[in-house]
């Protein structure tokens, strides 16, 4: 049987390692914090144009706002109704 040595702790370079350790997880905390950031925006730009979906439906013609909304393939189509329905309001 082989006896396997193992190296000494280099504590002369921990101090480095620990300095590269904590860089290398504040990129990459910063890297998720952006994407975060950006998906959070994307949602907000939704939440904006829902919002003036519904000025819009409440100062004008429902049916064209409706009808417009779908056109454009936005996160509102689900806001479909068709003949008879209502919002529930």
């Amino acid at each position: 049987m082989t006896t396997m040595m193992f190296a000494p702790l280099d504590f002369d370079h921990r101090e480095e390692r620990s300095d590269l350790h904590r860089a290398a997880r504040l990129e990459m905390l910063h890297d998720r914090l952006a994407k975060r950031l950006d998906r959070i925006e994307r949602a907000a730009d939704e939440v904006e144009k829902a919002a003036a979906l519904l000025v819009d439906v409440t100062h004008g013609n429902a049916t064209e706002a409706f009808e417009d909304a779908i056109r454009s393939n936005s996160s509102a189509a689900f806001l479909h109704l068709d003949a008879g329905q209502t919002l529930g309001m």
